[in-house]
């Protein structure tokens, strides 16, 4: 099950590569939080303590529901353009993404031969952090840049699941922690910008004088 929630999620990153659309991305984050909460949980029902049920609670709320509506409130409020401009076309995106992916899964399968690692789950988790790089290298809205740290954030979650090795507690909560202070970062950098530069594109900045 495990495998097909990554499957899943490797969908949306795809989807990610092709959509120009600001919404679809706040939603395919959405979407990437409910499903790391259920790759969480699956684990459990081989027995757990209630404790264990903390952390997916905390990745529900946060990841799928807080983050998200967070987003779509700086989003109104700063009264961004919903489609976004990149300095690749999507084609040639997605392409990309492929040909990472592509590798990714290929180098994930001959690291199993050697070390207890899901295949699957391993090559999603790697591949979504390539996606949130190539976002901030190819995007140009800086709420954009935001969500591909997000979405590089959500890749390291599943390394967890894929090598079967329980991070300590504080460290998870941590990782938490710097999604909180990005996505607040970025709200007051996006309300700062927005009187100088109301697109809040990143190639407005180079126009910005001290």
């Amino acid at each position: 099950m495990e495998s097909v929630l990554s499957i899943v999620f490797c969908l949306t990153l795809l989807y990610l590569a092709v959509t120009r659309r600001l919404e679809s991305y706040v939603q395919m984050l959405a979407l990437q939080g409910i499903l790391l909460t259920a790759i969480n949980i699956l684990p459990l029902f081989n027995g757990f303590r209630p404790s264990d049920l903390l952390l997916p609670a905390i990745l529900l709320v946060v990841k799928a529901f807080f983050i998200p509506m967070y987003l779509n409130k700086i989003i109104v409020e700063a009264e961004l353009k919903r489609t976004i401009e990149t300095t690749v076309q999507n084609f040639t995106f997605l392409l990309i993404m492929l040909a990472a992916m592509a590798v990714v899964f290929v180098t994930a399968r001959i690291l199993s031969a050697s070390m207890p690692v899901d295949t699957i789950v391993f090559a999603s988790g790697f591949s979504s952090v390539i996606c949130g790089l190539l976002i901030i290298m190819f995007r140009k809205k800086l709420i954009v840049h935001a969500i591909g740290f997000l979405i590089l954030e959500n890749g390291i979650f599943l390394f967890g699941a894929a090598v079967h090795f329980e991070l300590p507690f504080l460290v998870e909560i941590a990782s938490l922690l710097d999604i909180f202070i990005v996505v607040f970062i970025m709200g007051v950098a996006l309300n700062k910008i927005s009187s100088a530069a109301p697109e809040t594109e990143t190639a407005e900045l180079t126009r910005l004088g001290d």
